[in-house]
Parts: C-alpha cells; sequence; structure tokens
C-alpha cells in the first residue's frame, strides 16, 4: 500500500497535536497549530495563463510564444493560497528553539496550476541561527503589501529560499543577518529550441549551481518606519553535456544586485512602503522572476557561437495602506520590473512588466476578513533585431495588458496546546 505525502503529513499532525510529549529530562514544548482558509473568486476581462488565473503575474500575460492566452474575458474560483501548519517553541539555555512548518495548496513544477500541497515554510531558529526555507535575508518581508490579490507586486523581493543564516546583530533598532542560500538560476533558452539552428546543442545545457548565494542585510528601525538594505552575489555556471572539442556550450557568469526598501507611518492611518532593486542575474529573487540568464549571439567564435550572461534589470514597488475605519482599510500597489534585454534575445523574451491593485479590505471580526480589488498588469517583450547567421528573422515584441476584478474571503486561525 502506497501513502502519499499528504497522508504522512496528516499522521504526523495527528501524533504532534494529540499526544503531545512529555519529558521528565526536557523543557516542555509549546505548539501552535495554525491555518487560513482563503477563498477567491476574480474575473478576468482580458486573458492571461490559466495555471495561474487567480494570481496577477505580469509574466504570465502572454504565453512562451509571445501571444496572449485565449479570448477576452476568465471567471475563476479557487481556495489555492489557503494554508495549514503548525509552530514551536522550546527553552534551551541559549534561546528559545522555535520551529515553523507550513503546506499551501499552490502547486508549482509539474503540478502547476493544480491544488496541490506546497512547501511554504519550514524551517528552525535557535541562538540567531535560521535553518531551513523561509524568507530571504535579501528579503525584506516588512514592505509586502496587505493585498486582496495573493501573490503580490512583481517588483519587490519575494523569495522564501532554503538557507543558513546568522544574525550578527539583533536588537530592537538594529540588525544585521548573512546568509548562505540556494543560488537557483533559470534562462529564456526555451524559445531558442524551437526555432533556433543549434537548437539541439541548447538541448544540453544544465544550470549546474556549484556555489551559494551570498546574501546580506542591514535594518534600522525607527519610531515612524525602518530602512533597509540588502545585497546578493551568486555564481552562475551551465554545463553543455554534449560539449566537444569542436563545439561546447558551457559557460559560466556572476549575478549580484542591492535591494534598498523602507516604511514610513507619517500618521497611525498611514503606512506607506516602498523598495527600489537593480542588479543582474539575480530575478529569481524577484517575486514573479523573469529569466536570470539571457542568450548572446558570438558568431565569431566557432566553439562558442553563443553564449550566456546575467541580465541588467531594475525593479521598483511603492505600496500605501490607509485606516479607513475601525474595520475598513485600503491597500494601493503599484510596481514596474524592467529587464536590459540583450539584442540576440528573442522576441518572445520579457522586457518589462506592470503591476497595480487598487483594493479594499474589510475585517468585520478578528480572524475574517472580505476583500475586493481592481488589479492590472502588462507584459512588453523585447524586440529581436535579426541574426541572418542563425537564420533568425527580426520580430517585434507583442504587448499585452489585462484587467481583473477580484474579491476574497479569509479565515486565519490558531489553536495552541
Amino acid at each position: 500500500m502506497k501513502i502519499s505525502s499528504t497522508g504522512i503529513i496528516a499522521v504526523l499532525l495527528s501524533i504532534i497535536f494529540i499526544f503531545p510529549a512529555k519529558s521528565q529530562n526536557k523543557p516542555p514544548i509549546d505548539v501552535e497549530f495554525t491555518g487560513m482558509f482563503w477563498f477567491i473568486t476574480t474575473y478576468n476581462f482580458q486573458s492571461s495563463d490559466p495555471n495561474w488565473a487567480e494570481m496577477l503575474r505580469p509574466t504570465r500575460v502572454l504565453d512562451d510564444s509571445g501571444r496572449p492566452f485565449a479570448d477576452n474575458g476568465l471567471f475563476s474560483i479557487s481556495v489555492r493560497p489557503s494554508r495549514v501548519g503548525f509552530n514551536t517553541r522550546q527553552a534551551t539555555t541559549k534561546g528559545d528553539l522555535i520551529t515553523r512548518f507550513e503546506l499551501d495548496l499552490v502547486g508549482g513544477g509539474s503540478n502547476a496550476g493544480e491544488t496541490f500541497f506546497r512547501v511554504f515554510n519550514a524551517y528552525a531558529e535557535w541562538n540567531r541561527w535560521t535553518f531551513g526555507k523561509r524568507n530571504s535575508v535579501f528579503m525584506d518581508g516588512s514592505v509586502v503589501p496587505n493585498t486582496v490579490e495573493f501573490f503580490g507586486p512583481n517588483g519587490m523581493v519575494l523569495l522564501r529560499n532554503i538557507q543558513v543564516s546568522y544574525k550578527v546583530v539583533d536588537s530592537q533598532k538594529s540588525q544585521v543577518q548573512i546568509g548562505l542560500e540556494n543560488p537557483s538560476a533559470s534562462s529564456d533558452l526555451g524559445p531558442f529550441r524551437e526555432d533556433f539552428t543549434f537548437r539541439e546543442k541548447l538541448s544540453d545545457i544544465v544550470f549546474t549551481n556549484k556555489l551559494p548565494a551570498l546574501t546580506f542585510h542591514y535594518r534600522r528601525n525607527f519610531e515612524h518606519g525602518h530602512f533597509q538594505a540588502g545585497w546578493v552575489t551568486k555564481y552562475i555556471s551551465w554545463f553543455d553535456r554534449g560539449s566537444t572539442p569542436a563545439s561546447d556550450f558551457s559557460g559560466e557568469t556572476w549575478g549580484y544586485g542591492t535591494n534598498i526598501s523602507g516604511s514610513i507611518n507619517p500618521t497611525g492611518k498611514i503606512r506607506l512602503l516602498g523598495s527600489v532593486v537593480t542588479g543582474r542575474g539575480i530575478q529569481n529573487f524577484l517575486n514573479d522572476g523573469t529569466a536570470d540568464v539571457g542568450v548572446k549571439a558570438n558568431p565569431t567564435n566557432v566553439i562558442t557561437p553563443v553564449n550566456g550572461a546575467a541580465i541588467p534589470f531594475y525593479a521598483i514597488m511603492a505600496a500605501s495602506e490607509i485606516t479607513l475605519a475601525e474595520t475598513l482599510s485600503s491597500t494601493v500597489a503599484f510596481s514596474r520590473v524592467v529587464n536590459q534585454t540583450f539584442e540576440s534575445q528573442l522576441s518572445t523574451s520579457f522586457q518589462s512588466g506592470s503591476y497595480l491593485t487598487v483594493g479594499l479590505i474589510h475585517r468585520p471580526i478578528p480572524g475574517i476578513s472580505f476583500g475586493l480589488e481592481y488589479q492590472h498588469a502588462n507584459r512588453q517583450n523585447a524586440n529581436f533585431a535579426g541574426a541572418p547567421e542563425f537564420e533568425l528573422p527580426a520580430a517585434q515584441g507583442n504587448f499585452f495588458a489585462i484587467n481583473k476584478i477580484q474579491a476574497n474571503f479569509v479565515y486565519r486561525f490558531s489553536k495552541s496546546n
């Protein structure tokens, strides 16, 4: 009999909460069961990727061939952002040992578009150390706006990454943290594999993570806000599994960038948030990230006629959260990502994309909220000048925009032992 990963998790949760461990030699472990039921209904006046119909992603406004996904009009209902998990806390002689484990239903990878379990958080904190999957050290979670839309602005750093990190300074006013994280990388080689002279050759290329990404941030808290500056550096390499002395497409490059973010609370009812991110080859750290590596033509080199290079970019995000009444608030958020694409990138390559939401959130009682929001996203693809030496004609990148209306019902709950 086969037991699914979901079944195993259910059994573990039952053991934790029904049969709490007791020991005369160890301090008691406090356990908190947490969850969030998130119901979404969305109407898209244009079209976008049906796998992400309930989430506003500028990268998925056009498909991999640079075309709209479908005719105008798409209605969807979903509970995919819902999640469940548990937290534990145990006292030690060097501070509390804290763990957190959460699953949501936003399937990814081979389960993209499905309502399927995904690890949202899985980490342990102890004595200023963090091990596991949680917000990247490069990220500033304090500037993530409270939108009705689940995914959030594309122009901010938002990545829950596997890491080992350490807080060098950890006080109420200041924080300095460094980390080694999963580097990962992606490229826009996909379109080349369809109609490129060397498409069979490019199919042999795989990314190899030889070094972890180095992340850092400094944070300073003030009475009416905060400031944070982050940095990331990562080594990117790819290997040609079919390399020969006469033809080898293997290569390497560096990705790096900075994230400047902060908040201002001019009054008790207004909160302003913002961030500016710039660099190259670190787009995977962005929310709704694009390719990190782009293809650059090198026709004079017989052995490596095409090579990869880290794509430069910049991204901005600005948001406001305003309390209108005791149970009513509004959020306006805007962001934009611009890749400085290479001339040799095809017209299917993402060049720029924008995100805009304007919404209202009503909280009649603690733990329950209703939201209504207008959403807009657009995508501009790169213009390709053509490459006759590679049998690739010139092509103009498409632009497409979508407008959506979304409403949600959210119920948050927790239970301690």
